[in-house]
C-alpha cells in the first residue's frame, strides 16, 4: 500500500519503524507524529507496524 501523495526526489528523509505491539509504542508515535505534525507522512505496513516519514531540514515542535 502507497500513499497517494508523492514525495519529493531530491528531498531526504528520515524513516522511523514503530511496533506498536510494544507497551509504549502506540503513545511515543503519537508523540513524534505531533512533534513532526508539518513534516511528516505516515505509511502502514501493516496494522501493527507504522513508519514514519520525516522531511529533514523541516522545523520541529517543541515536545515532552
Amino acid at each position: 500500500m502507497t500513499s497517494e501523495r508523492a514525495y519529493r526526489n531530491r528531498a531526504e528523509f528520515t524513516l522511523v519503524l514503530f511496533d506498536l505491539r510494544i507497551p509504549g509504542a502506540a503513545e511515543s508515535f503519537q508523540r513524534e507524529r505531533w512533534a513532526w505534525a508539518e513534516a511528516e507522512n505516515v505509511e502502514m505496513l501493516d496494522e501493527d507496524h507504522p513508519v514514519l516519514i520525516v522531511q529533514l531540514g523541516s522545523a520541529r515542535r517543541l515536545s515532552l
